[in-house]
C-alpha cells in the first residue's frame, strides 16, 4: 500500500512538472543562457584513509548552454573550471592539492567540459556525454542533470533555469595519482547551479 502511493505521488509530481515545462516552452524564453556564478558551485568529495570524507569545491567557473525548452534534444553546454579556485576549506591542503602532484594550476589553470550529446529522459532528467579535459589529457565524462525549475525569477522578474549535475571522475586516468593507496581516485562531483539569460554584450 505504502509503495502504491509513493509510486503514484512520483508520478503526479513527474506529471505536474511536464506540465510546467510545457506551459513554459509557450511563452519567450531565450535559447543561450550563462551560469550565474553567485548560486553556481561544483563540489567535490574524497575517502581519506577510510576515517572521513574531505568535501570541497571550486569558487570559480564560467560555463554556457544552448537550451531550447521546445528543443532539448539540440541542447549543448561547456564549463571551465579555474583550478586555483580550490577550497577545501583549509589552506595548507588547498596549497598542497595546487602543486604539481595534484592539479599543477601553474601548468594547467583551468579544466574544461564540453558536450557532445545530450539525451533527456524525461522532461527534468538528462544524460548529458562529453569531454573532459584535466592535466591536459581529455576522456569521455557522463553527467546525470536534473532541471530543479525553470521559471521566473520573483526578484529579477528574469527566467531562471536551476540545475543539479552528478558524476565520478576518475583522477588516476588522467595522471593523478599521488596518495591513490589511502585518498580514493574515484572522486564523486556534484555541481548544482542557476542559468540565466547570456545578455549581448
Amino acid at each position: 500500500m505504502i509503495n502504491m502511493v509513493i509510486k503514484n505521488t512520483a508520478k503526479t509530481l513527474l506529471i505536474s512538472s511536464a506540465l510546467a515545462v510545457t506551459t513554459l516552452a509557450s511563452a519567450a524564453m531565450p535559447n543561450q543562457w550563462q551560469l550565474d556564478n553567485s548560486h553556481t558551485r561544483v563540489g567535490f568529495s574524497v575517502n581519506h584513509m577510510g576515517f572521513s570524507t574531505t568535501m570541497g569545491h571550486f569558487s570559480d567557473v564560467k560555463g554556457m548552454v544552448n537550451y531550447d525548452i521546445k528543443a532539448p534534444s539540440k541542447t549543448s553546454m561547456n564549463f571551465t573550471i579555474a583550478t586555483d579556485s580550490i577550497d577545501t576549506n583549509w589552506d595548507a591542503r588547498d596549497e598542497h592539492l595546487k602543486k604539481e602532484e595534484f592539479f599543477n594550476v601553474a601548468k594547467y589553470p583551468t579544466m574544461t567540459f564540453k558536450s557532445t550529446k545530450v539525451t533527456f529522459i524525461n522532461p527534468q532528467q538528462a544524460k548529458v556525454m562529453g569531454n573532459f579535459t584535466m592535466l591536459g589529457q581529455t576522456k569521455p565524462l557522463t553527467l546525470d542533470v536534473t532541471l530543479n525549475k525553470v521559471a521566473n525569477s520573483p526578484l529579477t522578474k528574469e527566467p531562471v533555469v536551476g540545475f543539479r549535475a552528478t558524476g565520478t571522475i576518475d583522477r588516476a586516468a588522467y595522471g593523478m595519482t599521488a596518495y591513490a593507496s589511502g585518498i580514493t581516485t574515484n572522486v564523486p562531483i556534484q555541481i548544482d547551479g542557476e542559468l540565466v539569460e547570456k545578455k549581448a554584450k
